[in-house]
């Protein structure tokens, strides 16, 4: 293997943009992360731009640039169709940013780099049929099939937060136009959601009181306390472990995954959600894949959308030199 590779791995999720710079082991070597621009699809590019700017000037030369983004990507061309979360939409994002920085660029739906990062080099390791969910701003998903990431016809499949768990349920978020989205039920802004509405409904509770002392009250918050063991978070978590179990025993009876990973910065109270759905699941999948499954925590938590997208690079631009599976330094 080429020593001293340098690739950066961007995570431009919904509402965080993360950037770290990775060597060819897979090794961070250096993470920067910030809010996203969201105001107009130039200040969400300019963003991004001055973080680049600061990275590579802060990190030197680098080989190559790989990016996952919260949109539907045309993986092919490097660029992005559409995002719900985002205000992109028909970008030429790898041209821009090869241009822009002379060096190869790959880009990819952010849930399908967190995706790759789980199967090859974290929970995925020993499987070859997956699935990862990433609970962020939206849910994001990506698929393995045998032992392959899949993309779909045009590079836009695995948009699994966008399945319906509820025909007549509320308007999906962003720039969906669904109802009853599993999204809108057990993605983080979900849980913010239940934590504001919860907060002002009950204000004697933990997280009353906290909106009245005027502290932010959201996701981070609410699985806080549930972790503390508040008891009113633990039921609301509950509630949406059990609303996301409902898209799981869909997922596991149209694929049946050896593996379904859950991650994304909204699954840091997984010790909580995942005994719910893994409870839905075994109550309303088929079998025998309900029995066969197995549903378990990412394992580089807000790390797999950088280390995701690095390692994506590494194996598209120097497949030679691309760790074996399992075998990142």
């Amino acid at each position: 293997m080429s020593p001293a590779r340098s690739i950066v791995g961007v995570d431009l999720g919904g509402t965080k943009l993360a950037v770290g710079l990775v060597d060819d082991n897979l090794g961070i070597l250096a993470r920067t992360s910030g809010p996203v621009a969201t105001e107009s699809p130039e200040a969400c590019l300019d963003e991004l731009y001055r973080r680049l700017d600061e990275a590579t000037a802060e990190y030197g030369p680098v080989d190559a640039l790989g990016v996952g983004t919260a949109s539907m990507v045309d993986f092919r061309a490097g660029r992005v169709v559409l995002s719900t979360n985002l205000p992109l939409r028909d970008v030429s994002l790898r041209d821009l940013l090869s241009e822009r920085y002379g060096v190869p660029v790959v880009v990819d739906n952010d849930a399908n780099v967190a995706c790759l990062a789980e199967f090859r080099y974290g929970a995925g390791i020993g499987t070859s049929e997956m699935i990862m969910l990433t609970l962020g701003t939206g849910i994001g998903g990506g698929i393995v099939a045998n032992g392959q990431l899949y993309r779909g016809a045009s590079g836009a499949a695995g948009e699994l937060g966008h399945m319906v768990i509820d025909y007549d349920g509320p308007r999906c978020q962003g720039a969906c136009p669904n109802r009853g989205c599993l999204e809108v039920y057990a993605s983080g802004q979900a849980m913010g959601q239940a934590a504001r509405d919860t907060a002002r409904e009950q204000p004697d509770s933990a997280l009353g009181r906290a909106l009245a002392a005027g502290d932010e009250v959201g996701g981070p918050l609410l699985s806080a306390l549930a972790l503390d063991g508040d008891p009113l978070a633990v039921a609301i978590l509950t509630d949406i472990g059990e609303k996301l179990g409902l898209g799981i025993a869909s997922i596991v009876n149209i694929f049946n995954p050896e593996l379904v990973v859950i991650g994304g910065g909204a699954a840091q109270a997984a010790a909580i959600l995942l005994p719910a759905a893994r409870r839905v699941v075994a109550e309303r999948a088929l079998r025998p894949q309900r029995d066969e499954v197995r549903i378990v925590p990412a394992q580089h938590g807000v790390d797999a959308g950088v280390l995701g997208a690095a390692a994506l690079a590494i194996i598209e631009l120097f497949p030679d030199e691309a760790p074996a599976r399992g075998g990142r330094g």
